[in-house]
């Protein structure tokens, strides 16, 4: 599907009386003629990509299908086209758009959407990943594998802030953080202040707790791994994860990664936490990547091959680390490239397995390329860790980012190619932006113009994208 933009022309629309016609002789409606109903009520017509002459991007329709801009009887006319419409005809209309933007569109004038979703909750795939920007904006996926034009998303006016960034996501929640309101001061500088999950549709804000002084011992074997609570120093996030959506009605778990001025950090908070605790105290420094699996927080160096699993209790005072376990340290024997080369590591959770994802690249620093990609499934049953190459994700799509990296079913949707790795910026050196195919090994680019704006930019300028992929 074409993406809409803002810069086509196309024949004036259809008028109601035109479109109430296109009743077939069972006094049913086509679904051509529906998806005619969609182009007049929202201004787009999202077979073509084409778009009247109040263009959709002007038109200024958000993600959570609330216009800004229409006025009310633009908006009353386009709703009149839908009160009639069956909720099972909702949940066809549905099917035939799969990017989120669409799926706004015809929100933002059929308030019975919802029951059309409810109808074919179990039929309906979730929507394309969206890719969150610098400054919150978005821009979905396309069935093609391209970005749609960007789109401004505006924040709860509680939370909104020009330096407000986006550090990790789960499900239609984002979580951000702003600088802290004493960087004027020598030691607060470069740190974040306050943080809180927004999710993107409902506008709901969850707020989470800034640092102050407390500290535990926890004991690992030979290791004491210190774990305070708002200590004198901040955090600065950098990569943020959940185990669960704050929707999902069960105790959810929040971990970040900070780094700051070079001393990394992990920190954890939950609800009813008064407090982010965070611990040290056993040499996992350097850039990380963080996911939950079964329970466990998982840490991955992302530039050595080292795994760490964190095992996780629960006390009056909230979740703490009881357990770090140092679980692999290098690849098979047989592979070609080994420790001392140029490495990215992550990881991510794909249909209950924890995969180990590699990107090797030549030893010119200044100038490094990518060499190859490997994607290895962890055993967590063996003690180290067992590794087994794949070479399939059975149709799926990973996408990698700084916010953690996430698995996609594309095989829901017709004509959306499978079995790819879409990489984003997720670190500086290398700043990477390309395709991956699973199936034939080869690298294709990915949204050239999203690469160029990083280059030439001071890294404290430019925030780093994350991948959102909402439910429904």
């Amino acid at each position: 599907m074409p993406p809409c933009s803002s810069d086509q022309e196309a024949p004036r629309p259809r008028s109601v009386a035109a479109l109430d016609s296109g009743c077939d002789r069972s006094g049913e409606l086509p679904i051509s003629s529906i998806l005619l109903r969609l182009q007049y009520a929202c201004g787009c017509c999202l077979l073509t990509g084409a778009t009247s002459a109040r263009p959709v991007a002007r038109a200024g329709v958000m993600f959570d299908g609330m216009p800004q801009t229409r006025s009310r009887s633009e908006l009353d006319a386009g709703v009149l086209l839908w009160a009639g419409l069956q909720p099972d005809i909702l949940g066809v209309v549905l099917r035939f758009l799969p990017c989120l933007a669409d799926r706004a569109r015809l929100r933002s004038v059929c308030r019975q959407w919802r029951v059309g979703v409810q109808g074919h909750v179990q039929v309906l795939p979730p929507p394309l990943p969206i890719l969150v920007l610098p400054e919150f904006k978005f821009s979905s996926l396309s069935e093609s594998g391209e970005l749609m034009p960007v789109r401004h998303v505006p924040v709860p006016k509680e939370v909104a802030a020009d330096d407000l960034r986006c550090v990790g996501s789960f499900d239609g929640w984002l979580l951000g953080v702003t600088p802290s309101k004493e960087r004027s001061q020598k030691c607060f500088r470069d740190t974040d202040g306050e943080s809180f999950l927004v999710n993107a549709f409902s506008r709901k804000v969850i707020r989470l707790p800034e640092l102050c002084n407390w500290h535990l011992p926890v004991v690992n074997g030979g290791y004491e791994v210190h774990f305070c609570a708002n200590d004198i120093y901040r955090l600065s996030l950098c990569q943020v994860v959940l185990s669960s959506s704050p929707d999902s009605g069960v105790k959810y778990i929040v971990a970040a990664y900070s780094n700051h001025k070079g001393v990394s950090r992990i920190a954890l908070w939950q609800p009813g936490m008064m407090s982010w605790h965070y611990w040290s105290g056993i040499d996992i420094d350097g850039p990380k990547d963080l996911a939950f699996h079964q329970g466990k927080l998982y840490v991955l160096l992302r530039h050595r091959t080292r795994l760490f699993t964190c095992e996780l209790e629960e006390d009056d005072r909230g979740f703490m680390v009881s357990r770090v376990e140092l679980c692999l340290t290098k690849l098979p024997r047989d592979r070609p490239y080994q420790e001392g080369g140029a490495i990215s590591c992550n990881m991510v959770v794909w249909r209950g397995e924890l995969l180990l994802i590699i990107r090797h690249y030549t030893h010119d620093f200044r100038n490094r390329e990518v060499l190859r990609v490997e994607v290895f499934a962890l055993d967590v049953n063996t003690k180290p860790y067992g590794l087994t190459e794949i070479h399939s994700f059975s149709g799926d799509c990973i996408f990698v980012g700084s916010g953690g990296c996430k698995s996609f079913s594309a095989s829901l949707h017709d004509g959306v190619e499978g079995d790819l790795i879409y990489f984003v910026p997720d670190d500086w050196k290398p700043c990477d932006i390309f395709v991956y195919s699973m199936r034939n090994g080869r690298m294709r680019p990915f949204a050239a113009k999203l690469l160029a704006c990083y280059f030439g930019v001071p890294e404290e300028n430019l925030d780093f994208p994350v991948w959102l992929l909402p439910s429904q």
